[in-house]
């Protein structure tokens, strides 16, 4: 079968990368051309020599790929920046934005959240957010996918089978959650330094601040018909990657553990990227290097208030993994064709 040719727009940072060692081993597809502004034209391996699957392959600008003849280009930029390329490359080929600028479908709460204009709002009736589980046929039919945040992949995939269920109250859903460094990018920042992140946990935009908040409740709100507000606090851990996040709930009935468990393993019966744990939670560590999301629930009596633990790899389930897992859906392959 001849494969499928992608394209990798800011193949440098920790998703670009890990982009690359995903699809070196991808069986339908292979990568044509990737670019980093500020090492185009040094070999692939110069900056990865972990992956010399590529070393015949250099990093290029973007404006000398705009011509490039792909079925998927990944975009990996900044928010506002993705959709200056969306705009070029879906007239030819599948985009994945890996950025924020797809992740609402509309622009007004794009600008409430990131404090911008989207540059492109009709551009926006052609994308799905990505989050396989739970809008697969619109991936299937997208142009363009809005690949979601690491933050609401976790607190989502945890939480939507209670709001579909119509369990959960107007109470605020409260989220504690951990990341790793990895989740901040490549460009060093004060709290980023390892001095500063070893050995220690500082939480950050905390409230209802930090932009995936916004995500949250867009799509809690899509799937549960109710307007629900999330309060959430983000901390930074010394580890490299992972993400762990700890949710309550208020439930409109009392529910026992079994009963929030059967829910949950209902839900994701058939989902071969979310496994329900029964007897333990999750911890940091079981999703690493992966694309599953570990789910776990407690009911605390007399309180109708449910914890619920959902573990992820910020990179892997949280970006790049599900990233691919995306791709595989909108170009027709087997959804868990090269993803661990």
């Amino acid at each position: 079968m001849n494969k499928k040719q992608i394209g990798i727009i800011g193949a440098t940072g920790y998703t670009g990368e890990e982009l690359l060692r995903i699809l070196a081993w991808h069986p339908n597809a292979d990568v044509s051309f990737v670019t980093s502004e500020s090492e185009a034209g040094k070999n692939v391996t110069d900056i990865f020599p972990s992956l010399p699957y590529y070393k015949n392959m250099k990093f290029q600008s973007v404006n000398d790929s705009a011509n490039e003849k792909v079925d998927l280009v990944f975009l990996c930029l900044p928010a506002g920046e993705s959709v200056k390329w969306a705009q070029v490359f879906s007239k030819s080929c599948k985009v994945v934005d890996l950025g924020a600028d797809f992740r609402f479908d509309d622009p007004q709460e794009y600008k409430k959240w990131y404090a911008m204009d989207h540059a492109d709002p009709e551009l926006l009736q052609n994308a799905a957010y990505g989050l396989p589980e739970w809008n697969r046929e619109k991936i299937k039919m997208a142009d363009i996918i809005g690949n979601p945040g690491c933050y609401p992949t976790s607190v989502l995939l945890a939480t939507i089978p209670l709001a579909k269920a119509g369990l959960l109250t107007q109470d605020p859903v409260i989220v504690d959650a951990k990341s790793g460094v990895s989740g901040a990018g490549k460009s060093p920042t004060k709290m980023t330094h390892y001095v500063e992140a070893n050995e220690n946990l500082t939480p950050y935009k905390f409230g209802r601040v930090h932009r995936h908040v916004g995500e949250m409740e867009d799509q809690l709100f899509k799937f549960g018909n109710e307007k629900l507000n999330v309060i959430f606090t983000p901390h930074l851990t010394p580890i490299s990657r992972g993400l762990f996040s700890t949710i309550y709930v208020k439930t409109k009935t009392s529910q026992s553990t079994q009963q929030v468990l059967d829910i949950l393993t209902k839900a994701y019966q058939n989902e071969p990227f979310v496994q329900v744990l029964e007897n333990q939670p999750p911890s940091a560590k079981m999703p690493a290097n992966k694309n599953f999301c570990f789910i776990s629930a407690a009911a605390v009596p007399d309180t109708n208030t449910v914890i619920l633990f959902s573990a992820i790899d910020n990179i892997g389930k949280g970006a790049s993994w599900q990233a691919v897992q995306n791709m595989n859906i909108m170009l027709g392959f087997e959804e868990t064709a090269g993803i661990a």
